[in-house]
């Protein structure tokens, strides 16, 4: 069974809100456009975007500066919900991730055997009589100790016929590192140690199968691309780490016609259905998708390390808005946080802030994920994430280490996170152009406060030649406690204003 523990996750902190007065809006804009495969396929229906469609990746011992295997998986899928947990039925224990409460499939996952699984789906061929991917990887989580033993489960159900066709990255604690590309009734077995660079990188099309090159967006041939040029340039710099991978890798929004890097995206992306607002980008063919929702990376052991040395680097929520911690199978358990009563906490937070971030668009807002002033979610949390994933690698290596404090040092790790997750606060920017009328020269600004409540103690003001949305800062001019500003020297020309409000 799964363990479950209930924790209340509570949090507060203190909240700005910035709003962009704008006079005089002169922008010259910047203006992408796709290729028109960013959508889907050209002239049919946009049904593949919303697949279950994940991106994933392997590397051998040879491509890590630690000398330990990746196994990475971006998990695009339909339902919410994300959950880990730890299973010990009798069989060998394992942590799996999973949907919520869901315990007879998971969908990637680490046994006590230092044998690890994740998938991804095939559409070349596309020969699908059902989905049974989830049993195939619980059966192997409770009984593989290593990558031949997962060759002999699908040995022994070529005849039986499987339901569907998966790319099956597997490890395990003897050196085995291997893709395998399975069909209904064969398969074909890619060994990353063959590989020139020591990885593999997988998205929804088989090297095996038949032609790719004009169906894009079906078989993620953009995001294998971009999956491959970012590992293959982090090996070249003996830096392929899990950390790399959550943030460099899994949140990445470059799509086919658009790198919007560095962040913010500073103009328009215009393609496909339709022109989204300033600093936004489309996230339908990205590896970090709409659909992704949960990331999961388990990195193996070094030749000659004990095979529960195994290290689960968990995050189960959209990359838009959750943290990666550490997890062990030897703990014996799992954080409550992710493992809840009908969902996690990790998830339903990060549902939250994606939300928050998208504000129901059908892209990204950029924006709100990093800018010049550091108010974005990311400015939070990815220092915040490497500060745990320090930390937690000089807890693996302190010379005081001890086995029996991992299941303690998880939950600390988790907790800390989660409770960070909890008491972030957005700065919202709202821009609207309020009453501005002028008196003798002077320019005079007038807003409700109604919308703010009552706890407002006063009013920044500051203004700019260039809108803030820029990433300036802006000159501060005063700071008022009543709802109306007089500017006694206005600018000639535009001019912008911004209105912080003081709690």
């Amino acid at each position: 069974m799964h363990n479950t523990r209930n924790k209340n996750i509570t949090g507060f902190a203190f909240l700005t809100i910035c709003i962009a007065s704008c006079l005089i809006l002169p922008l010259s804009l910047n203006t992408v456009s796709s290729d028109g495969l960013i959508w889907g396929i050209p002239g049919e229906p946009y049904f593949f975007e919303d697949l279950s469609e994940c991106t994933t990746g392997l590397a051998s011992s040879s491509a890590t500066p630690d000398g330990r295997p990746l196994l990475w998986k971006n998990r695009d899928c339909p339902g919410n919900e994300q959950e880990y947990h730890y299973v010990d039925n009798g069989t060998i224990p394992f942590v799996g991730l999973t949907y919520a409460d869901e315990t007879d499939r998971y969908f990637a996952g680490v046994n006590q055997a230092g044998f690890a699984i994740e998938n991804s789906d095939i559409h070349n061929p596309d020969d699908n009589a059902g989905h049974d991917d989830g049993y195939v990887m619980k059966l192997a989580l409770e009984i593989c100790r290593t990558v031949d033993d997962f060759q002999e489960i699908l040995d022994s159900t070529n005849n039986t016929v499987r339901l569907n066709c998966y790319n099956y990255g597997v490890f395990d604690a003897v050196g085995g590192a291997t893709i395998f590309e399975t069909r209904r009734r064969n398969y074909t077995r890619c060994d990353a140690v063959d590989e020139q660079n020591g990885f593999l990188i997988r998205t929804n099309f088989a090297f095996s199968g038949s032609d790719t090159a004009t169906q894009d967006s079906y078989y993620g041939n953009h995001r294998y691309d971009r999956a491959f040029m970012l590992w293959l340039e982090a090996i070249r710099n003996n830096n392929l780490t899990p950390l790399f991978v959550y943030q460099q890798v899994s949140r990445d929004l470059t799509s086919r016609g658009i790198n919007p890097y560095p962040l913010p995206f500073d103009g328009y992306y215009s393609g496909g259905r339709e022109t989204l607002p300033y600093g936004y980008v489309p996230q339908s063919a990205s590896i970090n998708r709409e659909t992704t929702r949960s990331v999961f990376i388990a990195q193996g052991v070094a030749e000659g390390r004990r095979p529960d040395d195994c290290v689960i680097w968990a995050m189960a929520g959209s990359p838009l808005g959750c943290i990666v911690t550490p997890l062990w199978v030897r703990a014996g358990s799992i954080p409550p946080e992710y493992d809840g009563n009908g969902n996690s906490f990790f998830n339903a937070r990060a549902q939250e802030l994606k939300d928050w971030v998208k504000e129901g668009a059908a892209g990204v807002n950029t924006w709100r994920l990093t800018n010049p002033e550091g108010t974005g979610i990311y400015d939070y949390i990815l220092p915040l994430e490497a500060h745990y994933y320090d930390k937690t690698l000089q807890f693996l290596e302190s010379p005081g280490f001890e086995y029996e404090r991992m299941a303690a040092f998880q939950d600390e790790i988790a907790e800390q996170a989660a409770d960070s997750l909890a008491k972030w606060r957005p700065t919202y920017n709202v821009t609207d152009v309020y009453e501005v009328g002028y008196n003798d020269g002077n320019l005079v600004l007038n807003w409700d406060e109604d919308r703010f409540g009552d706890s407002v103690k006063g009013y920044n003001i500051l203004r700019s030649s260039t809108p803030f949305r820029e990433g300036n800062s802006g000159e501060f001019l005063a700071t008022v406690e009543e709802t109306r500003f007089v500017d006694n020297n206005p600018p000639a020309g535009s001019a912008f204003y911004r209105i912080e409000i003081v709690f």
